[in-house]
């Protein structure tokens, strides 16, 4: 199959990617930058050099492939008029396209729309209560979902870590730099992780089975504490266990609006995803993904 990507130089779009080449899938990835361009073709996929906040200059050829994953958000103030922009932008140009001609289309949403739930397990039944700041997706999910050309599979991630990326390995470098880990918010948050290698399959899986409708959470377990991530982190190199907490409205002057997601504390299962595409995660505890990390 030929699939096209947005943000295929971050941490979702780059593991998808990589997923996607290992079965000898064709992928062509959005390019903003030359050094963009660059990441996008050391993992074997072609660059298309693009904006994501144009694109009329790209949409054609996004709709000329089987599939298309959108892994991409500006996280700028503008973040959600640029996403229905280009949503508005396919599914227009998505008209001319055969009746007969369906492209499988992957959105990618994340836990930050459910509700905070810290003790009952967010399920893809739950309603959503999306964060202020990421309200938008859903009326870019409701208008690619009413596009005939579209077959649409929405997938809620929860926080995305790899070797070397993420949450836990950017603590896991504090303490061995600076002696110290960051803590957003409260040691008892809980957050539901996945790791990148777990979520690539995940995306490869869903452009395979081309269903339509389909709505599939993905976390490898259904939570950690921050808490017991800086506990496991500290016994896992020896360091002693040094904190520093940086307070969610510090978070949102910092980063934006949209960082009050760190506040949210919530559990998530993926059982859709293991009985609707046979899907099982490699790292489903968070002493796997500690031991990546180091």
């Amino acid at each position: 199959m030929r699939i096209f990507v947005t943000g295929g130089t971050g941490l979702v779009g780059s593991a998808a990617i990589k997923a996607l080449l290992e079965v000898d899938h064709s992928v062509t990835a959005l390019a903003r930058s030359e050094q963009s361009a660059s990441k996008i073709e050391a993992l074997g996929a072609k660059a298309l050099m693009g904006d994501l906040k144009n694109p009329e200059n790209w949409a054609d050829e996004a709709l000329s492939h089987d599939s298309i994953i959108h892994a991409a958000a500006t996280f700028e103030e503008d973040m959600g008029a640029v996403d229905q922009d280009m949503v508005q932008c396919l599914t227009q140009k998505a008209k001319s396209l055969p009746k007969e001609h369906k492209i499988n289309v992957i959105y990618t949403g994340g836990c930050w729309l459910y509700p905070e739930s810290p003790v009952i397990p967010l399920t893809e039944r739950h309603v959503l209560d999306p964060l202020p700041a990421f309200e938008w997706m859903l009326d870019s999910i409701e208008q690619l979902h009413a596009c005939p050309a579209f077959h649409l599979t929405v997938i809620h991630p929860g926080f995305v870590v790899g070797q070397k990326e993420g949450m836990i390995c950017k603590m896991m470098e504090e303490l061995r730099q600076d002696k110290q880990m960051t803590i957003i918010g409260s040691t008892d948050i809980h957050y539901p992780f996945i790791h990148s290698s777990d979520l690539g399959d995940l995306y490869r899986r869903a452009v395979e089975h081309g269903g339509d409708g389909l709505l599939l959470n993905a976390s490898g377990f259904k939570s950690a504490s921050l808490g017991e991530i800086a506990q496991k982190i500290a016994a896992a190199t020896g360091l002693p266990h040094m904190l520093k907490i940086v307070t969610i409205d510090e978070m949102i002057a910092e980063h934006g609006s949209w960082a009050a997601g760190f506040g949210r504390s919530q559990r998530m299962e993926a059982d859709r995803a293991r009985d609707s595409l046979g899907w099982e995660a490699k790292f489903d505890d968070i002493d796997k993904i500690i031991a990546d990390c180091l």
